[in-house]
């Protein structure tokens, strides 16, 4: 594994693929020829220390920024290769779970989670409202329907936006950094939930973090990413095995830089 840092990038049956994919901005190299594959229904996290990428690979997968170079394959679709207007289909099936939830803070936490039901369904206000309030029910949150945003507590709030991300039915779920911020208790909390969402919704998920102990809990596979390169990836054990001797002693660490 670790000899062989970036394996072909649609092994078996791919939910998402980058090959030889690179993004610069301006004269900063952020990802330079990163390839790697997850296979669907699994778990892939991306570690690395903070400013080497692993954001902009997020929004490279649901075509929030283009490469400059490279495929970018979802769902067995090139989204390099479509306008804005062509991403639509695609992006409806993904959910995402920003860093800090992104919710709006105008509407109540139920109608947070309606919002792209009322946006991309045709359903009655009373179904919307329905579905809404099961989905807070499996994010513990069926109490908080009429809440605001404002009144939840961090973990709350993580919660409120994975309900969102979920809304959609995602078959790919993209977390940005989902224990920043949150106590240990409660980051152990949400990983036990994203675990949930992967088995029970049958989703791929692709998770950036740089929480060392969470990506041990939720990770089938690991990539490593270090200044706009990919220095290992594989299972949890064998990454901690890698033979870069930065990638060991990151994830020896309690918690990556």
């Amino acid at each position: 594994m670790s000899g062989h840092p970036q394996a072909g990038p649609m092994d078996g049956h791919g939910a998402v693929g980058f090959d030889s994919v690179s993004k610069s901005f301006g004269s900063r190299a952020v990802l330079q020829d990163i390839s790697f594959s997850v296979a669907a229904g699994t778990t892939f996290v991306l570690l690395g220390r903070s400013g080497t990428g692993k954001s902009v690979t997020l929004k490279l997968i649901c075509g929030l920024l283009k490469a400059d170079s490279g495929s970018v394959i979802v769902n067995g679709v090139d989204i390099t290769k479509l306008e804005s207007n062509e991403l639509a289909p695609t992006r409806r099936r993904i959910g995402f779970l920003f860093q800090s939830a992104a919710l709006f803070d105008s509407i109540s936490v139920g109608e947070n989670v309606a919002f792209p039901l009322r946006r991309y369904s045709q359903k009655t206000d009373a179904e919307i409202r329905d579905q809404a309030h099961g989905i807070l029910e499996q994010v513990g949150l069926g109490q908080e329907y009429d809440s605001m945003p404002g009144e939840l507590s961090g973990g709350m709030r993580k919660r409120a936006g994975l309900a969102r991300a979920l809304a959609v039915d995602p078959s790919l779920l993209l977390v940005d950094e989902p224990s920043a911020g949150l106590d240990p208790i409660t980051s152990i909390e949400i990983d036990e939930l994203l675990i949930d969402i992967k088995t029970n919704h049958h989703a791929t998920l692709v998770v950036v973090t740089h929480d060392i102990q969470s990506a041990r809990r939720i990770a089938d596979r690991i990539a490593f990413l270090d200044k706009g390169r990919l220095l290992a990836q594989g299972t949890p054990e064998e990454v901690e095995h890698s033979e870069q001797q930065l990638v060991r002693a990151f994830m020896k660490s309690r918690q990556g830089g």
